[in-house]
């Protein structure tokens, strides 16, 4: 208690020195990473939506560290870590834990909010501050950010500038309360430790008060004051990673592939395009007298097939312009000079019955193809049937 005592006095003369994030005690000039470029771009969202900010400013604040005082340095790294939040909707707090005054029996208060997030509000904030003196009952300020945050809506980040020194805290009662805590907000809530100085013993309850958390982190002021430092730590107290963007959904363009003689067979598997309407025409798209068919070395018209040829005339009426080649065909039984000269019989055969029902000769002409071009296979004595045919092909 006496060291204490000794200390607050010794301190007594760093009591006028408030200063901002420019004053005279800081660390060196600090230009922050905007941050606003990885929010506007839709690469990163707000985590939170209340944060405060727990400061420690009890009489081992006071000690020096890297050339001032450890008070002075953590209100820099605050000041820092301010100038480096992104344009956010939030709700912010200042809290801070040590005696108050020289003589004052109070261990914490709320300097600033909870209110709107501003750059000068929280700046304001730190410059309240005052000095650094008395014991240090961080488990007081939580207790009292528990209330604090009692009509906090949303998600809610926590952060403790603290060298955590163990002569004047009480490491049980802090993680006690450190665990109050979490379990009042639940999962809303994160815990973010930054030890001031170099203490182990403050490392080791620093990095547990964290873990009460379970969803924040330790880490020290010296790996944050740096540019970098400071915006990786921004980061992962403020900001996550956007949810990826739906890809958008391929739509496959169907390809309509068109039937343009109206015959029933798309064009890309028409190969006798030109068909007239109302022709019967196979797989194809040929105009196919299908059901007359021809005995073996024979070009006669059976009468059962005279209805299909008749067809066949009639569409020929209702198309008066057109023009059609009869194609004969035969197996592949015999030579092929043979089958060729049998072939021309059958179309004449057929060429003069369309004559007979009136269809101009001139629109007709007869060819023969012999065994030449077979649809079916010629090993079979079905197959050779299919093959003794006429095609009607249209003459452009």
């Amino acid at each position: 208690m006496n060291k204490t005592i000794s200390r607050m006095f010794l301190l007594m003369a760093g009591a006028l020195l408030i200063f901002g994030c420019a004053g005279p005690q800081a660390v060196s000039t600090f230009n922050p990473l905007d941050l606003n470029p990885l929010i506007h771009e839709g690469e990163y969202i707000p985590k939170v939506d209340n944060f405060v900010v727990i400061l420690d400013k009890s009489g081992s604040m006071g000690e020096n560290y890297k050339g001032q005082q450890k008070l002075y340095y953590a209100k820099d790294v605050v000041c820092r870590m301010n100038q480096t939040i992104p344009d956010l909707e939030l709700k912010g707090a200042l809290r801070i834990f040590g005696r108050l005054a020289v003589f004052s029996d109070q261990f914490t208060k709320l300097v600033w909010g909870p209110a709107t997030y501003s750059k000068a509000a929280l700046r304001d904030g730190l410059n309240k501050v005052g000095f650094s003196v008395g014991d240090s009952p961080m488990n007081e300020a939580l207790d009292a950010t528990a209330q604090d945050l009692k009509s906090a809506q949303g998600n809610i980040a926590v952060i403790i500038f603290s060298d955590a020194n163990k002569e004047c805290m009480n490491y049980d009662d802090v993680q006690k309360s450190a665990m109050a805590l979490k379990s009042q907000y639940g999962n809303r809530l994160c815990i973010y430790t930054v030890q001031i100085g170099d203490d182990p013993e403050g490392k080791k309850l620093l990095q547990k008060v964290a873990q009460e958390g379970s969803c924040g982190s330790f880490t020290n002021a010296d790996q944050i004051s740096s540019q970098q430092g400071m915006a990786d730590f921004v980061s992962a107290v403020f900001l996550k990673k956007a949810p990826p963007k739906p890809k958008p959904k391929v739509v496959e363009k169907k390809v309509v592939i068109p039937d343009s003689d109206g015959d029933g067979v798309l064009d890309n598997q028409d190969k006798c395009p030109g068909t007239p309407k109302g022709a019967h025409v196979n797989k194809f798209g040929c105009w196919v007298l299908e059901e007359v068919l021809f005995d073996f070395d024979k070009h006669n018209i059976k009468p059962q097939y005279y209805s299909f040829l008749d067809q066949a005339a009639a569409v020929l009426k209702k198309n008066p312009d057109l023009k059609v080649q009869i194609e004969g065909h035969t197996d592949n039984m015999g030579s092929a000079a043979y089958n060729q000269k049998l072939s021309l019989k059958r179309a004449a055969a057929v060429m003069t019955y369309f004559v007979s029902k009136g269809i101009d000769k001139e629109r007709l002409m007869a060819k023969g193809y012999g065994f030449s071009r077979p649809v079916a296979t010629n090993e079979t004595e079905e197959g050779r049937a299919l093959n003794r045919r006429v095609q009607l092909t249209p003459i452009k």
